[in-house]
């Protein structure tokens, strides 16, 4: 009972984490499409919250393949696979996010979509 307890709070740090993270990026992210100073910064800005975000998708991705395990209630599988398949386009989007920002550009409408996938896999959480 302990390491389901352990699990299920370093699976919900991952996940705040990850949204805080990711909610910072994306108003950051609109916030430099409209003041130039702020985009010339944005990279030196973006590095910390960027790792945290990645710190948080692997916490959830070691806690979401443990908790199973010791999980003894049934699992709504329909609607975990589909989280599952959130958190995939989150890493594809994190990572499209990452080699635009290289390139110095503003990956506004990427971050966007990923914040909402944030929110959706939270939401989802709530429901299995």
């Amino acid at each position: 009972m302990v390491m389901l307890e352990l699990i299920n709070f370093f699976h919900f740090i991952g996940l705040s984490f990850g949204i805080g993270g990711a909610t910072i990026a994306t108003i950051l992210s609109i916030k430099a499409s409209k003041d130039k100073e702020i985009q010339k910064i944005q990279g030196k800005i973006m590095s910390p919250i960027v790792k945290l975000i990645w710190i948080g998708i692997f916490l959830l991705i070691v806690t979401g393949i443990a908790l199973p395990f010791y999980v003894k209630w049934p699992l709504n599988t329909p609607l975990l696979i589909i989280k599952h398949i959130f958190v995939a386009w989150i890493i594809i989007i994190g990572i499209m996010i990452e080699i635009i920002s290289k390139r110095r550009k503003n990956p506004k409408i990427l971050s966007i979509i990923n914040l909402i996938l944030w929110y959706l896999v939270t939401l989802l959480s709530v429901f299995i």
